[in-house]
């Protein structure tokens, strides 16, 4: 016995786990010096207190069941309880429990095993905060947020009467700001919008964090705010009375979102395009809810930005014909279905064929398409690049064979339209110079067309890519002149152009 009670006190001299032997009636009979250690109790100050006055008040029902069924069966289940630090603080333990028997088989003592897993569990909690929430301005992340919203679709289907809305908010021109003054004061402003929404929804829309995260001070306050990534933010309105009640958040936060912010030492101000989605019995997925108020939000924008706009059936049938038109546009940009034709330039002195404008076409299988159906898409979504690459190689070689068949002096000129897409294109002038030479066409015979709102829209580096287009040698022709930009102070810039 001598040698057996000097081998435990050998262990648990040494061991980094708090180990305790009590008796049937909790009171302590031993506690090893990682008590110490890890709560900062004196052995003194722990044999003047009951076991049981240090665990939180909300799990000593479940220590004590769990020290009964030990008592019972020879072992206690794994159990994880709060108990308090001497300087007031909460830690977490792993406890396990195992009976003594006397000879008569009869509980006599416990011996306790305590493993402090406090910051196993903070770790844990912060991964999956870390899961779920955006790592710029700690709101929830998508997958929170439609977790969220599946659950007020789920109460919504048990009681009628609730109802919830969806907000999609994107700031409108946020590119431009961050492309001007740089990701880090981007982000800066992102951060205070994120704020500033929150401080424009109700108080009955916040959801607080679990206990920890909140403690470690990384927790957001509110979960019916999320930001999707980027510069798009969501809002989930539960229980509103009616649709006005969204309404009214839309506004708020559009009035909010006018007061100047101040990013990197530059005073900011920034609108936002909002969509607003109602719930419905015939919603049955949360993904389907968000989408449609993305799609409401891009509505707004499409009428002007800084406004809101709340979706209805027609919306979706738009986006999904929309949706369609771009796959087909990219499934006949590879099967080679764009046309260029040309309509004639005539000089209405002489009455000759001076050049030509080559325009796109395409040529589906069903009959040809007009660009008014289809260059606005493409150009959005980008397309453009591919299919006027083709049209300007194709134009310059039909140019290069009709001078061959017609020559005239001055030669025939060919007219080609630049688009949004292509003027942003910081590579341009280079493109089109590599697919003139390869061609072999006089840059003097090509005139590049474009709108008078495209080239004013930023008039300094619309100066830089007019100037790397002079170089190049080509003709360049405002359209649209007078519908857009249009000042003498502009025109006598111009000049130097010329």
């Amino acid at each position: 016995m001598a040698e057996r009670d000097q081998l435990f006190e050998l262990i648990t001299e040494n061991a980094a786990d708090m180990i305790a032997v009590i008796d049937c009636d909790g009171h302590r009979l031993y506690n090893s010096p990682a008590y110490q250690n890890i709560l900062g109790y004196s052995p003194e100050e722990l044999k003047s207190t009951s076991s049981l006055e240090q665990i939180h008040s909300e799990d000593r029902q479940r220590v004590l069941e769990a020290t009964e069924k030990a008592r019972l069966t020879g072992r206690g289940e794994r159990l994880e309880y709060r108990i308090r630090h001497k300087d007031g603080t909460w830690r977490i333990l792993e406890s396990t429990a195992s009976a003594i028997r006397d000879k008569d088989g009869q509980t006599e003592r416990l011996v306790i095993v305590n493993r402090d897993i406090t910051e196993r569990k903070r770790a844990e909690e912060m991964l999956a905060h870390s899961a779920f929430h955006d790592a710029l301005t700690n709101l929830p992340n998508r997958a929170l947020f439609l977790d969220r919203v599946r659950h007020a679709l789920a109460l919504s289907l048990r009681h009628p009467s609730y109802k919830f809305a969806v907000l999609f908010i994107d700031v409108d021109e946020f590119k431009v700001f961050n492309d001007s003054l740089g990701h880090a004061a981007g982000d800066a402003l992102l951060i205070q919008i994120g704020r500033r929404l929150t401080a424009s929804l109700r108080g009955a829309d916040t959801v607080s964090r679990p206990r920890l995260m909140r403690e470690t001070g990384t927790s957001s306050d509110d979960e019916s705010l999320a930001r999707l990534g980027g510069d798009e933010f969501t809002v989930l309105l539960e229980d509103i009375r009616d649709s006005s009640d969204a309404i009214r958040v839309a506004e708020r936060i559009q009035e909010r979102m006018g007061i100047p912010f101040l990013a990197d030492a530059h005073e900011v101000v920034t609108t936002a395009s909002i969509g607003i989605a109602f719930s419905a019995s015939s919603y049955s997925d949360s993904e389907d809810l968000v989408r449609d108020a993305e799609i409401a939000m891009y509505r707004a924008k499409q009428e002007g930005k800084a406004r809101y706009q709340v979706f209805d059936n027609a919306m979706h049938t738009s986006a999904v014909k929309r949706l369609r038109l771009e796959t087909d546009l990219r499934r006949g940009l590879e099967l080679g279905e764009f046309r260029v034709h040309y309509q004639p330039i005539v000089s209405l002195r002489s009455g000759k064929i001076v050049g030509f404008e080559a325009l796109s076409r395409w040529q589906r299988p069903e009959g040809l398409v007009l660009p008014g159906e289809f260059i606005a898409v493409a150009d959005e979504t980008g397309i453009i690049l591919p299919i006027n690459r083709l049209l300007l190689r194709e134009a310059c070689q039909h140019l290069r064979s009709w001078h061959s068949q017609f020559p005239s002096d001055p030669p025939l000129k060919i007219s080609v339209n630049i688009t949004p897409k292509q003027f942003a294109q910081p590579d341009l002038a280079a493109q089109i110079e590599a697919i003139l030479e390869k061609v072999g066409v006089d840059p003097r015979n090509i005139d590049l067309e474009i709108t008078e709102t495209i080239a004013m829209a930023d008039a300094e580096r619309s100066g830089l890519v007019l100037s790397e287009l002079k170089r190049v040698g080509v003709r360049l022709s405002i359209d649209d002149f007078g519908t857009g930009y249009s000042s003498l102070s502009r025109l006598q810039s111009s000049q130097s152009m010329r």
